[in-house]
């Protein structure tokens, strides 16, 4: 006897203490319990009796639920015709034990009693954790919709930037348009007016009207969320940022190069990523105003290469570099070196968060003789490799 109450403690006792997930526990205790005793049926309520049990094993049996439960008293043994009840309050609930005619009744109650401070402790934990759980997973849900918004934010910090691109994107084939529609009218004037002339006039009005057309669709599909990724060579990526930016950065006599790269395909979200470099360009743009406004050769650099298993992407300016006092920070959130030009210190945060967390990649710049360079890595494979 004695051997078989050491086995059932040494069983209930592992039970409590095996795992920290509370149904998990219950249900251990539950069933170790009731099959080294013959119980019936074991239940365990969250609250009161009379409520339907939280867990529950063994025979489904009807029998008195309306009991008075002092949460003080270690156990409470309740007869039932040929049934006995054994009730072991809990700190939050209670658990149940059926059986019918047991012998040592009391015995059995006694023991599952000397477990209750245990089971208490291993409840406690357990809620501790679960509590725990909730608060981290309430944190991270906080932090991704901060995540969303900040992302919102960057993207809208660009907009000025993307209404500067169009006005010059536009600017040459609206003034083309202007000047083949007035020669048009001055033919008409003098009765000039040739069929083959106006023909080629026509159809130099709709090349430029597609062209201003095709601008509109580049845009608004950088504006578009990208919500699923897409497989894309790294040469449509360079090409697309090219086509975005290359007019407004000529008007400044800046010379954009973009470097023939390899075609490498890559599974991504493609607009974040060519809202990352555009970032870097704009900073790029930005750094050139605090030199001397005399100076030649302005350039920037937009190079791609395959590094081992990774793209990567170099955005190379000669505008001066960036103080070493500044650099560790320039990644930082809302720290920005253009207050004067109301920088939010959003575009590089968002640009490193988008790049480490959409795109599992890296994002480091380093400065160089006369300038800095943005590395942008992103793994080929992984990218490749998930759904």
């Amino acid at each position: 006897m004695l051997l078989n109450q050491l086995t059932l403690a040494y069983e209930c006792l592992s039970a409590i203490g095996n795992t920290l997930e509370l149904d998990s526990m219950i249900f251990e205790v539950l069933t170790s319990f009731s099959r080294k005793t013959g119980a019936i049926t074991a239940r365990y309520y969250k609250n009161k009796i009379q409520e339907e049990p939280f867990l529950h094993i063994g025979k489904k049996l009807e029998f008195t639920t309306d009991i008075n439960i002092d949460k003080e008293k270690r156990f409470l043994i309740v007869k039932e015709n040929d049934l006995e009840i054994i009730i072991l309050p809990l700190k939050y609930g209670c658990m149940v034990f059926v059986y019918k005619n047991h012998p040592n009744i009391n015995k059995l109650a006694a023991m599952l009693g000397n477990f209750q401070s245990k089971i208490n402790l291993s409840i406690s934990a357990c809620k501790g954790v679960q509590e725990l759980e909730e608060m981290v997973e309430s944190s991270v849900n906080q932090i991704q919709e901060k995540e969303k918004m900040l992302l919102a934010q960057s993207k809208q910090a660009i907009m000025g930037e993307m209404l500067e691109m169009i006005a010059h994107q536009w600017r040459q084939p609206l003034t083309a348009i202007g000047m083949t529609s007035a020669n048009i009218a001055m033919d008409l004037a003098l009765d000039e007016l040739n069929v083959k002339t106006l023909q080629d006039d026509l159809n130099n009005i709709n090349t430029q009207v597609q062209y201003l057309s095709s601008t509109i669709d580049d845009f608004r599909n950088f504006l578009k969320e990208s919500k699923e990724k897409e497989k894309i060579s790294s040469r449509i990526i360079t090409e697309s940022v090219k086509g975005l930016v290359f007019l407004q950065l000529h008007s400044q006599q800046i010379d954009l190069q973009v470097q023939e790269c390899e075609d490498i395909i890559i599974n991504i979200y493609k607009n974040e990523l060519i809202q990352v470099i555009l970032n870097i360009i704009s900073n790029a743009k930005d750094s050139f105003e605090n030199l001397n406004s005399l100076q030649q050769n302005k350039i920037i650099q937009l190079k791609c290469s395959r590094a081992e298993d990774d793209l990567k992407i170099c955005i190379i300016d000669n505008g001066g570099g960036i103080p070493d006092e500044i650099m560790p920070r320039i990644f930082e959130p809302y720290y920005s070196t253009k207050k004067e030009k109301n920088g939010t210190g959003l575009g590089l945060y968002m640009s490193k968060i988008i790049v480490q967390e959409h795109l599992k990649g890296k994002l480091f710049a380093k400065n160089t003789v006369d300038g800095v360079a943005f590395t942008i890595q992103i793994p080929i494979w992984e990218s490749n490799d998930e759904s």
